[in-house]
């Protein structure tokens, strides 16, 4: 990588977390919080999700996928994040995501990884838990903090 590179790099890095933590009153509230929550709704509607021991994907354990998993990954906001602010943080990332503004979250489009090599994966439009994800993803509201 060129040294221009680098510094950009790091300026980059530098400017994301400043921006993250500017004007914030209080401390974000932890990021497995939100992202628990959005898992917890869609366990309550048949989709289980856990977090591997190693990475960042969440693995959908429920309903299990014949040879193959289903794979997402999750972003969070701090609390003062506004709409714009999560949608240009998101475009820097080279995965598709899905911003759910309310909830402060944003999960990757859903993908498929193989678990059996011996088996083929199937098309991505063929795996019905694809598109309850996507449709619970757009369809959660956080619940409304206690005052």
């Amino acid at each position: 990588m060129s040294f221009t590179r680098c510094v950009a790099l790091a300026v980059a890095v530098g400017c994301g977390l400043t921006a993250s933590s500017a004007g914030d009153d209080k401390p974000p509230a932890s990021d497995d919080a939100a992202i628990k929550a959005v898992v917890a709704h869609f366990a309550k509607n048949g989709v289980k999700l856990e977090k591997e021991k190693e990475g960042n994907w969440w693995v959908v354990t429920d309903p299990k996928g014949d040879g193959y998993d289903v794979i997402v990954a999750w972003r969070t906001f701090p609390a003062k994040a506004t709409k714009e602010e999560m949608q240009a943080e998101l475009k820097q990332i080279n995965l598709a995501f899905m911003l759910n503004a309310p909830a402060r979250v944003a999960m990757s489009h859903p993908g498929l990884r193989a678990a059996d090599p011996a088996k083929r994966l199937p098309k991505l439009d063929q795996v019905p838990v694809v598109a309850r994800l996507d449709k619970l993803f757009k369809e959660y509201q956080p619940s409304e903090p206690k005052r």
